[in-house]
Parts: structure tokens; sequence; C-alpha cells
């Protein structure tokens, strides 16, 4: 074959090829074209036959529903026969309708939610359909359900889907169907070794037991007193005929919750649900902290109360004020899932990590809602029976609720006891008030939700102290005040605390902001309440719903706790220094200030390390040096919560407090729990922010400035400075709110320490103790970092502050303030710069050469000297904190190219502050020395 012909032959079968490939794209786009078409008129077909069903009279399908036919006979027609509606699609959308009734349209409103939503168009256009209707169309809710944002972090929630396991207690069955007359109530055991409380171990089933046994033989383990010697007539306080302090717990049914509008409870329903617990071991005005039921308590069995920790009348006697805690938080401890384990059907999994007892933390949800206000509006309900002058509610819209309904959560119901006649009468209702705005902080704070149905929200703290108050009847403003309302020890005036019971918002605060922030009308305000809550939501009576019952309202605190009843607190005011006169502001309407710094702590005689590592018994011992040098350093009172009741009963640190006179030291009983010790984020210590709180409130109220500290850490006046009094006047001059001080674990001088070998163990670990002839100042001054320090130690800083300023203060961080709570108006108006991130703008760093330092005498425990022997070499130490555990102090003039190392081959590696080393050390000694208890030098 010639080359010509084999040339031709691969041109014809490359053309035969060609041809074939454009053959089968032919065939294929033909398939395709026929396809598309038939689906064109399956559609055009099924949408016709559709408008002839429901159009007959051939209007807009659009406004078809509520548009009357055109035509008389027509008209005639409807009249006789009914005409079947449809219900809106979004064909009916309408765009350029005003939202409504605001200053933009639905397609504004649309662009905005699918940019800061993240939702589809016709999601957006869904959930907004109801507001955006052409003229004519009608909206059915349930045939229209709004979708909602199904962020997995921050919307995720069990009640849309649930197991077996998770149905009983997100219904609130495991608690409805119980019966009381099948409970074993026993006596608190000791099994736990105190263990309880700290890490709640019981189970679902149990928690009914504990809490009406609790509630009968005493809230403490060790608690031995029966509901038969509950009250003793001859020593005062609560006697029998009076009032019991009672928790009505009422199942809760949070798969109730996604339906909208809220379902109405009913009344006589609810009331048959109700669970009644008694506190008779609750009985004295004194010891009311002491008292109440903290550990174990009803909220166990109904969320929606308050896990309250402390209750007392303000100063003026206008308002009761409640100290309470998140009791969800208590729950959060969290665990890894294992490889290849599957999350349990309808539990949230955040990062490969479950919550440990996902049962209990869903369950708790409710305790998130008593955070967040609720707007409520007074109403008449006739034809009912009856307390006649019991306030009836409706949940409300922000422009429907009454002024004082505006920003609520509880209702108030006050009654008094007439001790001659045994009579106890309805006296007065109010509606509770917050101390802050939860959900404006979480704003200010830059965060997108204030909780979340998942449970992941440890991390805001601000969500841990609940607070709120009271008003008090006008008519009782004077008797509360002067304490004429309390006798022998018990209080004859009671209210009762009913929660209004809405769910959690679990979307951003700005959603439903109060018309005071002026953010009404905007764009983003995407919860409505009509929609929600309905415009009937009417609230249960009183007596039908779950409430605390009979909680007294006891004395002022001062009265309680420091001055005899009767003495005039104004007289006792401490006048400013004059060139301070126009420098304190203080605010309108606040209580008398008898003191300018006190400072408060929360201690034990024994307490557990986090991750209750340790257990650390020097309480006692660090006490009594703290107070001595607080009051040489200045302070004029301190107040010690006493938490040694969590671990024993058999000691407490009223003996050291009792060496030291009632006018500078006040001991509260604080034996409450922390609920949570784990580590960080995980770990709630529930009673030492409780303590907190009430520390400030109850007397911060009387004082310029206070500092919450724990016993040892040591606020230590530098410079020219004698005392923080003087410390706090140049804050005041220099209109400093916050004072911030640098603190970081001090390390143990070695050479100071007790010999090694009397707590050596095998493994060359041992016990770093502080001799009995030494002070823990002296023995601790040895920081890792030279005075004055440079590294941030954001983490750790601890604070002194004004009193009336700081509205809301967490260990390290005065968490809110008068400022940050300001509307943006108001801000403007009092010449301060509002931002949507709130930094706080009167804090002040303080000068630890000229102003003050902190010395933090952290105790150093075994397992802190793993290794010392070797890490201590100067071969292989260094200047960090970690490293080496113990103090080996640099020489005073040290020279690292004269100064000789140390003969035992140990590294310097701390630096003294010389003003304690040679100033306030040997004054702390001679006080000491002059108290009676003799501590050498």
């Amino acid at each position: 074959m010639s080359g010509s012909s084999i040339v031709n032959n691969e041109r014809n079968v490359q053309s035969k090829k060609k041809k074939r490939r454009i053959s089968l794209t032919c065939i294929f786009a033909s398939i395709v074209v026929i396809y598309l078409l038939f689906l064109y008129l399956v559609m055009v077909g099924f949408d016709s036959g559709k408008k002839q069903e429901n159009n007959n009279d051939g209007s807009d399908p659009s406004s078809s529903q509520l548009r009357p036919a055109k035509g008389n006979s027509v008209k005639d027609d409807v009249k006789s026969q009914p005409v079947e509606k449809k219900q809106a699609t979004l064909n009916d959308f309408c765009g350029t309708c005003m939202y409504r009734g605001m200053d933009f349209n639905c397609d504004e409103r649309i662009d905005w939610v699918i940019k800061n939503k993240k939702l589809s168009k016709t999601a957006a256009m869904m959930q907004d359909l109801k507001y955006c209707l052409k003229e004519g169309a009608q909206y059915d809710a349930e045939a229209n359900p709004s979708p909602q944002n199904t962020n997995p972090q921050l919307e995720l929630d069990p009640t849309e889907e649930w197991g077996v396991e998770l149905e009983p207690i997100l219904s609130g069955s495991f608690i409805k169907d119980i019966s009381r007359d099948e409970i074993t109530i026993t006596q608190p055991k000791t099994a736990n070794g105190g263990l309880e409380g700290l890490m709640d171990s019981r189970k679902a089933e149990d928690i009914v037991s504990s809490v009406l046994s609790a509630a009968k033989y005493g809230d403490r383990e060790y608690d031995t007193t029966s509901n038969s010697d509950a009250i003793k007539s001859d020593e005062g306080g609560r006697t029998a005929e009076m009032p019991v302090l009672t928790a009505y717990c009422e199942p809760v049914n949070q798969t109730m919750w996604k339906k909208k509008p809220l379902p109405v409870r009913s009344g006589p329903t609810t009331k048959a649900s109700l669970i009644p617990v008694e506190f008779p071991n609750v009985k004295s005005c004194k010891n009311i902290q002491a008292q109440w039921p903290i550990d174990t308590p009803p909220v166990d069995i109904d969320p929606f109360l308050p896990w309250i920790h402390d209750v007392f009348p303000s100063a003026d006697g206008k308002n009761v004020v409640f100290i309470a805690q998140n009791r969800r938080r208590c729950f959060n401890g969290q665990r890894r899932l294992k490889p290849g384990e599957k999350v349990p059907k309808g539990v949230a999994e955040h990062k490969s990590y479950i919550h440990i007892d996902y049962k209990k933390n869903y369950f708790m949800r409710p305790q998130s809602a008593l955070f967040q206000h609720v707007p409520v509006k007074k109403i008449t309900v006739d034809n009912e029976s009856g307390d006649d002058d019991e306030p009836r509610y409706r949940l409300a819209s922000h422009e429907d609720a009454d002024a004082d309904g505006m920003e609520t959560r509880m209702i108030c119901r006050f009654k008094q006891f007439d001790s001659n006649t045994g009579k106890l009468s309805i006296v007065g209702y109010s509606l509770s008030e917050f101390e802050v705005d939860y959900d404006y902080h979480t704003f200010k704070k830059g965060y997108l939700n204030s909780a979340t149905a998942a449970g992941f929200d440890n991390h805001m703290i601000w969500q841990s102290q609940l607070m709120f108050k009271c008003p008090v009847p006008p008519e009782f403003h004077e008797q509360v005040k002067s304490g004429d309302t309390v006798v022998d020890d018990y209080s004859t005036l009671f209210v009762d605390l009913i929660p209004i019971r809405t769910p959690p918002r679990y979307t951003p605060p700005k959603e439903f902001f109060p018309p005071r922030y002026n953010f009404k009308g905007a764009i983003d305000q995407l919860f409505v309440a009509d929609d929600v809550f309905g415009k009937e939501h009417v609230l249960p009576k009183i007596d039908e719903s779950g409430r605390w019952e009979n909680i007294p309202v006891c004395m002022p605190s001062l009265m309680t706790h420091v001055i005899p009843k009767g003495e005039d607190l104004n007289a006792l005011i401490i006048p400013p220094e004059p060139k301070l006169k126009n420098k304190i502001d203080i605010l309108p309407g606040a209580a008398p200030k008898i003191h300018k710094v006190i400072a408060c702590t929360w201690a034990a005689t024994t307490f557990r390390t986090r991750g209750n590592r340790a257990n650390v018994n020097d309480g006692k011992r660090r006490l009594q040096e703290w107070l001595e040098f607080n009051l040489l350093s200045g302070f004029d009172h301190i107040y010690v919560y006493d938490n040694s009741g969590a671990f024993t009963n058999e000691d407490s640190l009223a003996d050291v407090i009792g060496l030291f006179d009632k006018s500078q030291v006040t001991r509260v009983d604080w034996p409450c729990k922390i609920c949570s010790n784990r580590d960080g984020n995980e770990g709630d210590r529930s009673s030492q922010y409780a303590a907190e709180s009430s520390c400030r409130l109850r007397f911060g109220a009387h004082a310029r400035w206070l500092g919450s500290f724990d016993t040892d850490e040591y606020l230590v006046p530098m410079g020219d400075f004698s005392s923080m009094g003087e410390v706090a006047d140049k804050f005041d001059e220099d209109g400093v709110k916050v004072a911030v001080f640098k603190s970081s674990p001090a390390k143990p001088r070695f050479d100071l320490l007790d010999d090694p070998d009397n707590t050596m163990t095998s493994a060359g670990t041992f016990t770093p103790t502080v001799t009995e002839d030494e002070t823990f100042l002296h023995t601790y001054n040895c920081n890792w970092e030279k005075f004055p320090r440079k590294n941030d130690l954001s983490h750790r800083r601890k604070q002194m502050y004004r009193a009336d300023y700081v509205k809301l203060h967490y260990v390290h961080y005065s968490t809110i303030t008068v400022v940050s709570q300001l509307t943006e108006a108001e801000t403007n108006s009092a010449g301060e710069i509002w931002t949507h991130r709130y930094k706080e703008p009167h804090a002040h760093e303080v000068d630890e050469k000229t102003e003050a330092t902190m010395l933090h005498t952290k105790s150093k425990v075994e397992h802190n000297t793993n290794g010392w022997d070797s890490r201590c070499k100067q071969s292989v130490s260094s200047i960090m904190e970690g490293h080496c555990s113990l103090g080996f102090p640099f020489p005073k003039d040290y020279d690292p190219n004269k100064t000789p190392a140390r003969s035992d081959g140990r590294a310097y590696n701390c630096f003294m502050n010389e003003i304690i080393e040679t100033r306030w050390w040997p004054k702390l000694v001679e006080a000491m020395e002059r108290r009676g208890k003799i501590t050498g030098r």
C-alpha cells in the first residue's frame, strides 16, 4: 500500500470518529432539551390547575383570600357558599412594603438577614413573610412555620430531636410522674467525704428524694437537726406558728418551647402538679446564709426557681435584694469523645467534646432564662375567684408592657404575719428589677449570644451571678429600714417569688432590647414578642405557679452584723478630705458611707485546690496573719465569709476572728459548697462568687472602696504611702474607679522553710511548710520577677474598686460597671465615650513602685516539689515562674560578675521586695506580738 493510501485511510477513520462524536453530542443535547421541556410542561400544567382550583373568579391569586369577588352575583354567591382560602406563598411576598411600619422596606430587611444571619433568600423571606404580604394575602403560622437558625454551636436545641434517654428530662415527666408517697426520705450520710456539691454524683431518680431529705434534716451532710427539733422558741427565731420557707416546685416541659405562640399553662393543671418542699431549718435572720437550702436546693426539681444564696433588704428599706447563682454552670464539665463513640441522640457535641452530665445540663436550661428580662402587662381577668386584689399579667411586647413590667422576670408578693392573731395577710405586690442588664452587657462585650441551648457558655462569666431585687410596698419602707419588721430574730414580713416562665432566648441580645436603648425599629429586631408569646398569654395565678414562698425580709445588713439596731448611721458617715469633696461622686440615693476602704474574703479552715488535687489546712493561721496585716495597712473593716462549714462541722474561723474587735472584723457564716471544682471554664466556684456579690451589695454599699482578696494575697502600700486609705484618696483625686494590681504566685524562700526531711516522701517530694516562728509575708517575699514587674499577668490580676461604681465583680475582673450599663445617649450625656465593645475607661494599673503592690503567697504543696532537687540547681534553673517552685533570692546588690554562687549549688531565681522586707514585715511581727500571738522574725 502506497503512502498516500495510508494517509487517506487514516483521514477517513478520523472523519468517521468525529462524525460519531457530533452525533452523540446532538442526541444527548436533544434528550436534555426534551427532558427540560417535559418538566416545564408539567409545572405549567400543575400551576394552571392550582390557579383554576383556587381562583375560579379569575382574580389575582395573591389577593384572592381576602378580597370579595367582583359583581353582585358573585358577591351573593360568597354569602351563601364558603370560599376555599389560599395560604400565602413566596409569590405573595411584598418587597416594597414597609416592614412592620418601620423606616425600611421588606427587601432591605431580607438583604440584612441574608448577610447577617446567613440564611438563604428563601428562608429569610419565609421568616418575615407574615409582615411582608401583598394586599389581601392571608398568612397562617401553622402552614408557614418560620425557619430556625441552624448554627450547630449556638442554636443546637436538643428538644428538636431527642432520644429515649432525654425525653423524660426535657419533658419534665421524670419529676411530674413521681408520687411523693413512694419517696423514701433518709438522713443525709457522709459517705462522699464532702465531695457532693463539688461534683454532683446523684442520679436523676434520686434528685427529688435528696431535696426532700435535705429540707427535713438540713442542707449539709453533717446537719442532724430533725424536723421536730427545728424550732426552739426559747432561743428566739421562728416560732412554730410562723410561716415556713417553702418551695413549690413545678415540673418544666421544655418540649413545648418550640411552639409558637408559647402555650399557656393551665392554672388548675399546674397547681395539681406542684411539689411543695418545706424548709423548717430556716429559722434565724442572723444565720440565714448558713441555714438557706443551697447545696441540695429545690432548683434541682424546678430549674425555673432562682438558686438563691443570700437575701436581705437594702439599707433604705425600699428593696429586698437577692443574690443567686446559675445552677446550670455546675454541670458544664466536659469529656472528649472516645474514638468511634457515637454522640447520644439529641446531645450537643462541640469540638469532639460532650458534657459529662448532659442530662442535668439540659434540664437546667431554664436557669439561663432568669438572666433575661420579659415584658408583661397587667390585665383584668373576668369571672375569677380568689384574691380580688391579686394582679394578673400577660406576656407582652415592649410596646404593650407596663412601665414597671418592661424589664422584669419575677412577680413579688408581700405578706405580713400578725403574732397576736397568727394571721398571715397579703399586703402588696411588685415586679422584680435586675441589678444589671445581662443581655446588654453581652452586647457591649461583643459576644453573639448570652447563652446557648447546647450549654457551652461558661466563659461568659457575667452569666454566673444573678442579682435582682423586689421593690417593697412603700408603706413598709420605714419599718424595714429601721428593722422593726424583725422580732426575736425572725421577720414578720415575707416575700413570695414567682418566676415568669418563658424559654431562654438564644438569639443575639440586640434582637430584643428594651426601648430605652433606642434600638426600637432597628432592622435587626428579630425577636417579635407577639409571635413568640402571642397576645393572649395570661400567666397562671400565683398559687397555681411554681414559686419560693415565705422568704423572710430581715434587717438591713449593718444592723444584722455590725451596728446595733437603733444607732444612727448618718452620724457615722466619714467626711471626705477637703481636697476630694468635688472628686467623690456618690450616686444619688446611695447608702451612708461609714468606711473608706473595706476588704472581703471567702476563707475556710481547710480547702481543696482546683480539681481536688490537694488539701490545704493552714486556713486559721493564714487568716490571723492576713487580718493583722490588712488592719495594719489601712483597711477600716474586713468581712470574712467563713466557708469552713462546707468541709467540717467540728471547726470554723470564729475563734480567730474573735481575737479582733467587732468594729474591725465581721464573720459571716457561709457554709455552702462550690458546686463544681473543675479547672477553667468547666468549673463554677459558686460559693465564692456568691460570697463576693453578697459582700459587695451588703457591705460595699456603706464603703467608698472595696477589695475582694484571698487570705494569701497581701495588698502592700508602697512609696510614700503608709496606708491603703491614703492610696484610695489618691485614686479618688485622679478619678480612678478601678485599681488593678498585678499578681503572680511568689516562691517560698527555701532557707526559711521547715526542714524538708520532716515531710520528705520516698519519691523525693516534700511539703513546703512555713515554720511556727515565721510569717507567710516574710517567707514568700520572693517573686520570680523583679519589682516593678513588667509582665502583663492579666489573668491573675486583682482589683480594689469603688463599691458604688462596680455593679458586678468576678474574682479578677470588674465585669459590669455604671458606665458600661449606660445607653449610648446616657454615655454621651455623661461625657464618656460610647463604644460597642466596651473597655473600662476608669481603670488604673497601679504603680508597684510608688503606689501599692500585691504579694501572692499561694501555698506550695507536695506536687509542686516534683524534681525540685534537680530543677533548682544552678546548672539548669532559670528565672521563670514554674521551673523551680522554691525560692532562692538574689542578694540585694547582686552582680553576676562578682556575687558568688550559693554554696549548695542552688540557683538564684527570685527577687525580694525591700519595702516589705524592711518596713512591713517588722510592723506585722510587732502587731501580732501585741495581740498575744507570738511570731518571731
